[in-house]
């Protein structure tokens, strides 16, 4: 089949699975007939409020931000912080520390992922 969908309620409309105590993600999609080297996965990240989520990659990744409510905060290991609103693009380099935190009442973050990585792979 060379096309794959899902519909939103499949995938943008689910809160995917809780990975800490703030933050959600779900994989969606997947290159399924290409080598574990070269697989791209792609799915939607969530964060809320609590402790600020901080996950050394060890895949390339480009996320998408959906939405944000409240301050969204994105910092690397150099002390490089950002701020993302809705349609802003960021590459997450493999061997890079993130954290991702969401700061105020109702606050999140939303966003889509593509990574060279396998399906479930955190």
């Amino acid at each position: 089949m060379p096309m794959l969908f899902k519909p939103c309620a499949e995938a943008f409309d689910v809160l995917p699975p809780k990975i800490s105590e703030n933050s959600y993600l779900g994989d969606t999609m997947t290159s399924k007939d290409t080598d574990p080297e070269h697989t791209i996965t792609s799915g939607f990240f969530k964060v809320v409020p609590g402790e600020p989520l901080v996950y050394t990659y060890p895949y390339d990744e480009m996320k998408i931000c959906l939405e944000t409510n409240g301050d969204m905060i994105i910092s690397d290991e150099t002390g490089t912080e950002i701020h993302p609103k809705r349609g802003d693009t960021i590459y997450l380099k493999k061997g890079s520390t993130i954290t991702f935190k969401a700061e105020g009442e109702g606050a999140y973050g939303r966003f889509f992922y593509c990574g060279l990585k396998t399906f479930g792979q955190l």
